[in-house]
């Protein structure tokens, strides 16, 4: 839970914070679960909650003054999503220096295995919009460590 927290908000300090929050109300909250065997599951999802709304009480704004259509264009630069999955500890310290929308939705997708509609709706913005800070992050990332292309 706590490497889940820290891969969203990036500093330590605020995932122990959140994580002690996220147990607080989990265990406050226990009569809700109906089902014990789901435990781990509805905890990671308060974790993640709460370091959202974290991240977004810290940003400016997650839409960009120059919205483009990159969310609608297939992957034009021929990187295997697969391939890119695969290497992702070849590029974790190039991840954690992106700006933060593009590491928290690259993060989610990711690690998480969250859809962009999934991502948008929990961050209240077009499924357009996330993903196209998904592929404007993964490409930071390609030229960050000179990726190589098919």
């Amino acid at each position: 839970m706590y490497h889940t927290c820290l891969r969203i908000v990036i500093y330590a300090a605020d995932a122990e914070d959140i994580l002690q929050d996220a147990f607080m109300e989990a265990f406050t909250s226990l009569d809700k679960i109906k089902k014990a065997d789901a435990f781990g599951g509805w905890l990671k999802r308060i974790v993640i909650n709460k370091s959202i709304n974290h991240v977004k009480r810290h940003q400016k704004s997650w839409l960009e003054l120059e919205e483009t259509d990159l969310a609608d264009q297939p992957d034009e630069h021929g990187i295997d999503e697969l391939d890119f999955k695969n290497k992702l500890d070849a590029i974790f310290e190039a991840l954690n220096g992106l700006p933060e929308k593009y590491r928290v939705v690259i993060n989610l997708h990711i690690f998480e295995q969250m859809s962009f509609e999934e991502i948008a709706g929990m961050m209240n913005v077009p499924s357009a919009t996330i993903r196209g800070q998904y592929l404007r992050g993964k490409q930071k990332i390609v030229d960050s460590i000179g990726f190589k292309s098919k």
